[in-house]
């Protein structure tokens, strides 16, 4: 089988979810399955890095006759399979262009949707200080208002904010041969903007993109972990740092890595509240500290597929986060591999990480448990899942 991965960014498993899922699953159907996989995307990605292990071409999207370029690459490379993954950007935009590019090829081949995010997640209210401190002092400063004027709308007028979004949301279902959801639970929710028929959509996980760490409990340190994009509006990382000033233990450290644009105002609330041993790492390769840290706290507002939660598993680090999207439910069995808390009660997640701070066989029973569960995902098993769904069109 040929298959085409359509992203929007070039593909390097350092970039972000979405290239990284990418890569590993592309990775997995070659090696396991033998097919040839393919790569388009809209624009480089910010470090201008790639990779050549995975993909027999990748092509930069063509700005002139783009249809028709489209047309020639599934023609040439005979692709019988278009995959765009998209969430909210330019994949999104192009559906209408991949449409065409597949129907005039003479291979014809099935585009499917991959949504990457919450449905929905438009409508998720942002904390109002965070939002004026992003523009007052933030460098994207049209984006900020944007954001704080929907908020304001929602709150006003949530039928018509949700009419205004539901255009993208049907230009995707409309476009494509089949859309893919990251968790079950999305499917109603997605199709809440499109009252389509509940047989266009399917439902397939995120895939594990490390291995099982089976030296996991000789590397662990007294390290609780974060990993997300500094930006409120989604990863809420100021919860993070409620909770950690409700619970400085001693001989506990709080490590957070990665950055973007909220990392200045974290910053200052980090001095305002005298947080102590905190360390933010900025951008890094996460896996060492995976394998370090014994415990793995998610405060994010929403996410499509989790990917933390799925890197943090393997290398026996615990996790916490809130109930604040379906898909946590798919991935943590609250009690037995990690803990699920009730959305925005910052006292019960306090509790709960202070419980698993202090009590090391409670939190190595867990750990295991999470590398064992966590199985279920891995790229046997979710490429299992994709022949079929492929294999059946």
């Amino acid at each position: 089988m040929n298959i085409l991965f359509v992203t929007n960014k070039n593909v390097y498993p350092l970039i972000g979810g979405i290239e990284r899922i990418t890569y590993v699953l592309a990775g997995a159907f070659t090696q396991l399955y033998h097919w040839k996989c393919y790569s388009l995307f809209t624009q480089e990605n910010h470090l201008n890095k790639t990779t050549n292990d995975v993909f027999l071409n990748k092509y930069l999207l063509p700005t002139e006759t783009p249809v028709e370029s489209i047309s020639q690459i599934i023609d040439a490379h005979e692709i019988q399979i278009v995959i765009a993954q998209g969430a909210d950007g330019r994949v999104n935009a192009i559906m209408p262009m991949l449409r065409d590019a597949c129907n005039n090829s003479k291979h014809c081949p099935a585009l499917l949707f991959v949504f990457h995010n919450m449905p929905g997640f438009e409508l998720v209210r942002m904390d109002v200080a965070t939002l004026f401190q992003r523009f007052i002092y933030g460098k994207n400063k049209t984006s900020s208002l944007r954001q704080l004027i929907l908020q304001m709308a929602n709150k006003v007028v949530p039928s018509f904010v949700k009419r205004s979004i539901a255009p993208k949301y049907k230009l995707a279902y409309e476009t494509a041969d089949k859309m893919i959801m990251l968790s079950k639970g999305f499917i109603a929710q997605y199709d809440q903007f499109v009252q389509g028929s509940l047989d266009h959509y399917d439902a397939i996980p995120n895939v594990l993109s490390y291995d099982i760490d089976e030296e996991w409990k000789e590397k662990k340190k007294k390290t609780i972990l974060l990993v997300a994009r500094m930006d409120e509006r989604q990863k809420r990382v100021k919860l993070a740092l409620r909770v950690w000033k409700k619970i400085q233990h001693e001989n506990w450290q709080l490590k957070i890595i990665g950055d973007g644009e909220d990392r200045s105002y974290y910053r200052q609330l980090e001095e305002k509240w005298e947080l102590k041993d905190l360390s933010f790492m900025g951008h890094q390769d996460p896996l060492q500290y995976y394998q370090e840290a014994s415990i793995f706290i998610m405060t994010s507002a929403f996410e499509g597929w989790p990917m933390t939660l799925m890197e943090a598993m393997p290398c026996g680090c615990v996790p916490i986060a809130f109930d604040s999207y379906s898909a946590v439910h798919d991935i943590i069995q609250s009690g037995r591999n990690g803990y699920i808390i009730p959305e925005g009660d910052i006292d019960a997640y306090a509790a709960q990480l202070k419980e698993l701070m202090n009590n090391d066989q409670l939190r190595n029973t867990l750990a295991q448990n999470a590398i064992i569960d966590v199985q279920r995902f891995s790229r046997e098993n979710v490429a299992a899942q994709w022949k079929t769904l492929l294999e059946s069109l």
